[in-house]
C-alpha cells in the first residue's frame, strides 16, 4: 500500500514567514523552525522590513477584499432584515387599502407628515407577517409525515458563525434564497390576504369588522406614541411566538387529524406509531423446499430488470436473492408485495397472527434483536461472512424493509417429521397518531435531530421518534393496478387534495379574521362597560384588553380539546359524562356555602362595584324611566363583574408585587425566590435574620405560644392568598365534584364576605351622606351648591381611605415600628461601639 508522508502542522505566523522566505527565493522548502517571537534585534528589524517591502498593490487588494466583505454583509443584512420586511409591509398595505377606505395618496401624505412612523409601521407589519409564515411553515414541517416536507423544508439550525456563513456562500446562492423567500411570502400573501380582501369587498363585509374602522386617541404626539406602541407590539409578538409557537403546531396537528379522518388520508399525511405486526405469509429459505406453484408464481412474476448477484446461491429461494441484490427500498417493497400477492396458500386466512415486536435502542420496532438475516453464500455455506458496506457482498438481508419485517422460522415440511427453514413476512399495522410537534424540537443548543426529536435534515442521524414512525401509506398503493384503476385513484386523490386545500384556506382566512377582530370587539365592549367616551377609545388598548379577557376562555377550550381524542364529539362526550357524574352532597351545609359564595361573588359584589364606579366616574343621574333603571342596573352589573374578576386575576398572579414586574423586566428565575411576598408587607419579615435577635426572639416566643393570640397575617395575592384558595376549592368541585374541598373559611370568611363588606362600606357611607343631604336643610343647601356627584365622590374617597387604614393597621404598625427603629439606630447607635451585655459586670 502506497503511503504518503504528512507534513507537520505549522502555525499561521510560521506559514506567513515560510511564504515570505520562499517568495524571496532563499529556500524552496517550508520551514518549521521559525520562532514565533524573533529573539534578536536584527531578526525583528528584518521581519518589519519584509512587511514594509510588500507590494502596494497587494495591500490595496487586501483592503478592497475587506471592504468588499463588509459591504457584502451589510447589503445582505439590509436586504433580509430591512428591505424585505418593508416591501412585504407595503404589499400588505396595498392589498388591504380598499378595506380601510383609504387611497395611496393619503398614505403618501401620512408618510410626508411622519416618515419614521410610516416606515416603522410597514416594517413591523412585514416582519410580523414573515415571523408568522416562518413559524407556521416550520411547525407544519414537524407536524406532517417526515416523508412529505422534512426533505424539502430546511429546519431552523444554530448559527454560531453567522457572519462567516454569509461570507462563505456566494452572491448567487444568497440571491436564489432571497428570491425564493420573496416568492413564497408573496404567494402566501396573495392567497391568504389579497384574495380574502377581495371577497370581503365583494360582499361589503368590511364595515362589520372593527379592524378596518380603526379608532385612535393620541395622548402624546403621534410621532412619539405610534413608534412606541409599534415597538411594544413587536416585542410582545416576539415573546408570544417564542412561548406559544408549539400551540400553532398542535392546532395544525388537530386540524390535519380531523380532515384526514374525514377524507380517509390520515395514514398518508400524518405520522403514526407502529401498533403491531400482522403475519402475511412464510416462504422457504431454500428452493428445494418450495412447492412447484410457489416457484412458478415467483418466476413468472419476478421483475425482469432486477439486478443480479455475482455470487448468488442457486439453492436459495429466488425472492431472497432478488432482495439481497436490490438496493432500492421501493423496489424491495414491490418485490415482497408482488410475491406475497401470488402466494395465497401461505397467508393465514382463518387466524390472523399478530405480535408487537421489540423496540430497539434507536426507537426502531423489529421482530427480534437481529437487524440482518445471514443467507448462505454461493461457494460455501460455512464461509465466514464479514459485514461490509455492501449487504449483498456480505450475504446479509435486512429484517426491516419498509413496512415489512422478516423473521427466521421453522415450519413442518412435506415429509412427516421433516422441518423446513423458512422466513416469515410480517407487515406493519399503524397505531395511534404521534402528537406533534415535540417539546423543545426547535432548541438551538447542542445536538441535532437525534436529541431534540425533530425530523432529520440531510445526513443527520434519525431520532428515536422518527425511527418509530410507521411507513407512510403511499397514495398509489397498488402497483399492479391497471391504467383505469390508476386514473380513478388519481382523480379521487386530486379531488381530496383540492378539497383539503380549499377548506384549509377557508379555515385560515376565518381564523385570521376572528383572531384579529374578536379581541377588538371584546375590548370595545369592555371600554363601553367602563364608560369610556367614544373619542377616547384607542384600538391598540382595546386589542390588548380583549386578548387578556379572551385568553382564559381560549385556554379552557384548548384544554377540553386536548383532553378529548375525538374532536368536537369528544368534547361533547366529556361534558355529558361530567354532567352524569354529578352527585349532590349528603348534607346541605356545603350547598349552602357554595350558593352563598356564588350569590355574593356573581350578584352582590358586582352590583356594588358597578354602582360605585358609575356614581364616581359618570355621576349620579335621576331618571323616572324604569327601562333606564333596568338598563343602568345591567350595565353596572357588567362593569362590576369585569372589574371584580380582573382584580381577582391580578391578585392570583400577584401582579401588585415587585417580584412580578421584576420577573418581566429581568426575566424568570433572575429574581430571588425569597422575595415572593404575595402582596403583604415584608418590613417585619425583613427584620432580624441570622444577626437580628429581635426576629429570632420572636420565633422563640411563637414556639412557646407567647404570640399565639396575635391575629394571623391575611393575604390576598399569590398561590397562598385568599383568591387562590377560593379558586382551588371551586376548581376541585368543577373538575371532580369533590364536595369535601368546599371550605366555608376559604370561600366566604376569607374571600366573598370581606370583599362584600369593603364594597358595602365604600357605597354605604356616600349613600348615607346623600340621604342626610336630602333630610337636613343645611346639608340640602350645601348639596345644591356643590352637587350630589361631588358629595358622593368626596365621601367615597374618605370612606375608602379610612377603610384601607383600618384594614391595614397591622402593616402600618409594622412600618411605623421599622421607621422608629431606623431613626433610633441612626440617632443612638451609628458610630458607637457595642459591647455584649454581661450580668456579672452589671452586678459589680
Amino acid at each position: 500500500v502506497a503511503t504518503r508522508s504528512r507534513e507537520p502542522a505549522v502555525g499561521p505566523r510560521r506559514a506567513r514567514e515560510n511564504e515570505r522566505i520562499r517568495g524571496r527565493g532563499q529556500r524552496d522548502e517550508f520551514r518549521d523552525d521559525v520562532p514565533l517571537l524573533v529573539g534578536g534585534g536584527m531578526d525583528r528589524e528584518e521581519a518589519e522590513n519584509d512587511v514594509d517591502d510588500e507590494p502596494i498593490g497587494k495591500k490595496i487588494l487586501g483592503f478592497l477584499e475587506c471592504a468588499g466583505a463588509i459591504a457584502k454583509v451589510v447589503i445582505l443584512l439590509f436586504i433580509k432584515m430591512l428591505l424585505l420586511p418593508l416591501m412585504l409591509g407595503i404589499w400588505l398595505d396595498l392589498a388591504t387599502l380598499s378595506l380601510f377606505d383609504k387611497t395611496w395618496s393619503e398614505r403618501i401624505d401620512y408618510a410626508g407628515t411622519d416618515l419614521f412612523g410610516s416606515v416603522f409601521l410597514h416594517w413591523v407589519t412585514g416582519i410580523t407577517f414573515m415571523l408568522l409564515v416562518t413559524v407556521s411553515v416550520l411547525q407544519l414541517r414537524e407536524v406532517a409525515h417526515p416523508d412529505i416536507l422534512a426533505r424539502v423544508i430546511r429546519p431552523q439550525e444554530p448559527q454560531p458563525d453567522l457572519l462567516g456563513n454569509l461570507l462563505q456562500e456566494s452572491g448567487a446562492t444568497h440571491t436564489k434564497r432571497v428570491l425564493l423567500s420573496l416568492g413564497i411570502y408573496a404567494g402566501l400573501l396573495a392567497i391568504h390576504i389579497w384574495l380574502p380582501v377581495r371577497l370581503l369587498l365583494a360582499y361589503d363585509m368590511g364595515k362589520y369588522l372593527p379592524l378596518f374602522q380603526p379608532k385612535f386617541w393620541h395622548i402624546l404626539m403621534p410621532q412619539i406614541q405610534v413608534p412606541a406602541e409599534l415597538f411594544i407590539f413587536h416585542l410582545c409578538m416576539l415573546g408570544v411566538l417564542e412561548k406559544y409557537k408549539n400551540n400553532i403546531g398542535e392546532l395544525q396537528h388537530h386540524w390535519l387529524l380531523f380532515m384526514g379522518n374525514y377524507l380517509g388520508i390520515t395514514n398518508q399525511i400524518l405520522p403514526r406509531e407502529v401498533g403491531q405486526f400482522l403475519l402475511v405469509g412464510t416462504l422457504p429459505v431454500f428452493k428445494e423446499d418450495a412447492t412447484p406453484s410457489q416457484l412458478r408464481n415467483i418466476t413468472l412474476n419476478s421483475p425482469e430488470d432486477g439486478p443480479s448477484v455475482e455470487d448468488a446461491n442457486d439453492d436459495i429461494f429466488p425472492l431472497w436473492n432478488n432482495l439481497l441484490s436490490e438496493t432500492d427500498l421501493t423496489k424491495r417493497q414491490d418485490l415482497i408485495q408482488s410475491s406475497i400477492h401470488k402466494m395465497d396458500r401461505l397467508v393465514l386466512e382463518d387466524i390472523q397472527v399478530r405480535t408487537t415486536g421489540t423496540t430497539q435502542r434507536d426507537g426502531k420496532r423489529l421482530l427480534s434483536s437481529h437487524a440482518y438475516i445471514r443467507l448462505p453464500s454461493a461457494s460455501s455455506t460455512s464461509k465466514m461472512v464479514v459485514k461490509t458496506s455492501n449487504d449483498a457482498a456480505s450475504n446479509l438481508m435486512p429484517t426491516s424493509i419498509g413496512p415489512y419485517r422478516l423473521k427466521q422460522g421453522v415450519s413442518p415440511g412435506l415429509l412427516k417429521g421433516a422441518k423446513v427453514s423458512t422466513i416469515e413476512v410480517w407487515r406493519e399495522e399503524v397505531g395511534k397518531p404521534i402528537p406533534r410537534p415535540p417539546e423543545g424540537w426547535d432548541d438551538l443548543g447542542v445536538g441535532g435531530a437525534e436529541r431534540h426529536g425533530r425530523w432529520a435534515w440531510g445526513d443527520e442521524q434519525l431520532s428515536e421518534i422518527e425511527n418509530s414512525v410507521a411507513v407512510r401509506t403511499p397514495f398509489f398503493n397498488d402497483p399492479a393496478a391497471n391504467k383505469l384503476g390508476k386514473a380513478y385513484t388519481l382523480i379521487k386523490l386530486v379531488a381530496k387534495m383540492v378539497f383539503l386545500l380549499f377548506i384549509s384556506w377557508f379555515a385560515i382566512s376565518v381564523l385570521l379574521c376572528v383572531v384579529i377582530n374578536a379581541p377588538l370587539y371584546t375590548g370595545h365592549f369592555a371600554l363601553y362597560l367602563l364608560r369610556t367616551p367614544a373619542d377616547c377609545v384607542h384600538d391598540p388598548l382595546a386589542f390588548a384588553i380583549g386578548v387578556l379577557l379572551l385568553c382564559p376562555f381560549v385556554g379552557a377550550i384548548a384544554k377540553l380539546f386536548a383532553a378529548s381524542n375525538n374532536g368536537i364529539r369528544g368534547v361533547f362526550s366529556l361534558l355529558l359524562n361530567w354532567v352524569k357524574s354529578f352527585k349532590p352532597h349528603q348534607t346541605h351545609e356545603k350547598m349552602k356555602t357554595l350558593s352563598s359564595f356564588f350569590v355574593l361573588w356573581l350578584v352582590v359584589c358586582p352590583l356594588q362595584l358597578g354602582f360605585l364606579h358609575s356614581s364616581f366616574f359618570v355621576g349620579i343621574r335621576h331618571s323616572s324611566d324604569w327601562y333606564a333603571h333596568v338598563y343602568t342596573l345591567l350595565v353596572n352589573w357588567g362593569t362590576g363583574t369585569l372589574l371584580l374578576n380582573s382584580w381577582a386575576a391580578m391578585c392570583y398572579f400577584h401582579m401588585f408585587t415587585k417580584k412580578f414586574w421584576a420577573d418581566i423586566v429581568v426575566g424568570d428565575g433572575q429574581v430571588n425566590a425569597d422575595n415572593e411576598d404575595q402582596g403583604i408587607d415584608r418590613v417585619g419579615v425583613r427584620q432580624g435574620g441570622m444577626n437580628n435577635p429581635a426576629r429570632n426572639a420572636g420565633r422563640d416566643h411563637d414556639a412557646e405560644g407567647i404570640n399565639a393570640n396575635e391575629p394571623r397575617k391575611f393575604i390576598w395575592q399569590g398561590k397562598q392568598g385568599a383568591i387562590a384558595h377560593a379558586m382551588e376549592s371551586i376548581k376541585a368541585l368543577v373538575l371532580g365534584w369533590e364536595w369535601d374541598k368546599i371550605d366555608k373559611q376559604a370561600l366566604l370568611q376569607d374571600c366573598a364576605l370581606p370583599v362584600s363588606k369593603h364594597l358595602a362600606i365604600s357605597c354605604g357611607i356616600p349613600i348615607a351622606a346623600l340621604s342626610i343631604e336630602l333630610v337636613v336643610p343645611l346639608a340640602k343647601v350645601i348639596g345644591r351648591q356643590i352637587g350630589p356627584t361631588a358629595i358622593f365622590r368626596t365621601f367615597a374617597i374618605v370612606s375608602i381611605v379610612v377603610d384601607f387604614i383600618n384594614s391595614s393597621k397591622h402593616s402600618l404598625q409594622s412600618w411605623f415600628q421599622a421607621a422608629h427603629g431606623i431613626a433610633r439606630d441612626d440617632r443612638y447607635l451609628i458610630g458607637e461601639i457595642l459591647l455584649n451585655y454581661s450580668p456579672q459586670q452589671a452586678s459589680s
